[in-house]
């Protein structure tokens, strides 16, 4: 990287840019991090719009860095405190929607996530040290404007390897976590189910799977769209949304042998708090026998009716509970899949501006193809 490359971290109030500028100046020590505006007249070679994940930003605070932003063609979303905010995704992709919406010149600007001085655990702002590097590294590309446009030359293929892993990383690390969490939460509903309740779950399960599917392909064309961004290359068109996986319905078994044994032992309690009610009535009132035996099979009944029905829904529960691991598990394979097919797609449309580039000084001018995606790409 040339020396003296200067990046300007604004944002507004408690966005949390002071952590960001600390960070950045240990992960980025060749590069002078700084938060106020005071270049002397010098226009940054990145600027870094700085906003907290609490709450989508306003008018207002985008005012705040536009004057910064316009100064250079290199300009970085950066949504900060994602680890106390556990809906920065969407937080992220409302910014970007936003200032895109404002001013088309930022629409294939990148935005990213960061947890610069967390509360708990190690910073993370990798991501944006090694995307700020590879920027910076690279000569001026009008990535800001109202359009990509490809670089003379196209992207240098180590570039473009560096980027398409790390949008790998990304996506799976955003499949499994996504795909854990509907589990749990779908795995605490099936053991809330009440008697009648599975058509009611079937349908929150299937719909809860269909968004899960829409939301992930949104997620894996945005990554995509900034690591084009990235390198200087135009978007490419998202292709058409895949089918989602089938999830089938829960699975049945044979409840025969168990509906008797409830059943036998049903019929046990009944008649063991049968003939308790009916001693008891006949020592408390002489006399009353008929009546004891009387409701004391009124409660033996009600005691036969409560235990094969209860046994009955803890049994439909349990069938709920498996059906919903095997779907979160298919959704994530589904997810990991797709993820790789979008990938190769683009690697596939990105490499013939990788083969167009000159070899440079040192690096064997060998073409990126197809062959060298198979293990890049192994599922996990």
């Amino acid at each position: 990287m040339a020396p003296g490359r200067v990046v300007l971290v604004v944002g507004p109030p408690l966005a949390g840019v002071g952590g960001v500028v600390a960070a950045l100046g240990a992960g980025l020590p060749e590069v002078e991090v700084v938060e106020t505006d005071d270049l002397a007249g010098r226009a940054p070679d990145a600027v870094l719009a700085v906003f907290s994940a609490a709450a989508p930003l306003t008018r207002s605070d985008w005012a705040s860095v536009e004057r910064a932003a316009a100064r250079t063609g290199r300009v970085i979303g950066v949504v900060s405190k994602i680890d106390a905010h556990r809906g920065w995704r969407d937080i992220v992709a409302a910014d970007r929607a936003r200032v895109a919406g404002w001013d088309g010149r930022y629409g294939a600007a990148p935005w990213l996530g960061v947890a610069a001085a967390p509360g708990l655990g190690e910073p993370r702002v990798d991501e944006l040290v090694e995307l700020l590097r590879g920027s910076l590294e690279r000569r001026p590309l009008p990535v800001n404007r109202s359009r990509a446009v490809r670089a003379p030359f196209g992207p240098d293929p180590a570039n473009v390897r560096r980027m398409l892993a790390r949008a790998r990383l990304r996506l799976l690390r955003v499949v499994r976590d996504e795909s854990a969490t509907l589990r749990t939460d779908l795995r605490d509903a099936a053991a809330e189910v009440g008697v009648g309740g599975l058509a009611g779950f079937e349908a929150l399960l299937t719909a809860e799977a269909m968004r899960f599917h829409v939301r992930l392909a949104d997620e894996v064309d945005r990554v995509v769209d900034d690591a084009a961004a990235g390198l200087g290359l135009t978007a490419t068109p998202a292709p058409p949304l895949p089918e989602p996986p089938e999830i089938g319905r829960a699975t049945t078994s044979s409840r025969r042998l168990e509906g008797q044994l409830v059943a036998v032992l049903g019929v046990g309690f009944g008649t063991g708090i049968a003939l308790a009610c009916s001693r008891l009535l006949a020592g408390l009132v002489p006399g009353s026998s008929a009546l004891g035996w009387a409701a004391g099979t009124v409660a033996g009944l009600a005691l036969v009716v409560w235990v094969v029905r209860a046994r009955g829904l803890l049994h439909d529960r349990a069938l709920l509970d498996r059906w919903v691991v095997e779907v979160a598990a298919a959704l994530r394979w589904h997810g990991e899949a797709m993820v790789s097919e979008r990938l190769l797609m683009a690697e596939s449309q990105w490499a013939a501006g990788a083969r167009a580039a000159p070899p440079k000084q040192g690096f064997a001018g060998r073409s990126l193809t197809r062959a060298h995606v198979t293990d890049q790409y192994e599922w996990w």
